[in-house]
């Protein structure tokens, strides 16, 4: 019998760990490959981008896992959930006013075919993280850019 090698059980255990986490909806859809270092590639398509985070950390989690790349994981809503460039902007200028994190009033927004980028300026690491994170969970976001600087 053959043994299995490294980077075999760790493409096995992301893709368990992948099938275990509800809050991706389609693992079948994100292809895995390792490398011989513990380098982890994720390939394929989810939902939404916390999806992708999801999958991402997931990966992470595993033993023996070096580095995840998801360079080609695509966040592809389903059709429903499709928002224009100028609703999504105002969805996420409208969640950082409302988010209690957020406290800074020099955050811009811009959004280009559903890809967020953040810019302008916060007072600390939590308020920037907290953008981030308050805009990346808006439905039919792409993904996001993070430009904001923290300044004391």
């Amino acid at each position: 019998m053959r043994a299995v090698s490294a980077n075999t059980r760790i493409e096995n255990e992301v893709r368990t760990a992948l099938q275990a986490d509800p809050r991706i909806k389609h693992p079948e859809l994100i292809a895995v490959s390792a490398d011989e270092i513990g380098a982890v590639v994720l390939r394929g398509a989810v939902e939404s981008l916390p999806q992708r985070t999801a999958a991402v950390h997931d990966a992470r989690k595993v033993d023996g896992v070096f580095e995840v790349i998801a360079d080609h994981l695509r966040v592809h809503p389903p059709v429903g959930e499709l928002r224009a460039d100028d609703e999504l902007c105002a969805a996420a200028m409208q969640r950082l006013t409302d988010d209690a994190a957020v406290r800074s009033t020099h955050i811009h927004v811009k959004v280009m075919h559903g890809w967020v980028t953040l810019s302008g300026y916060v007072r600390q690491e939590s308020e920037r993280a907290a953008a981030v994170e308050a805009v990346a969970s808006l439905t039919g976001v792409l993904g996001v850019t993070d430009q904001i600087e923290v300044r004391q």
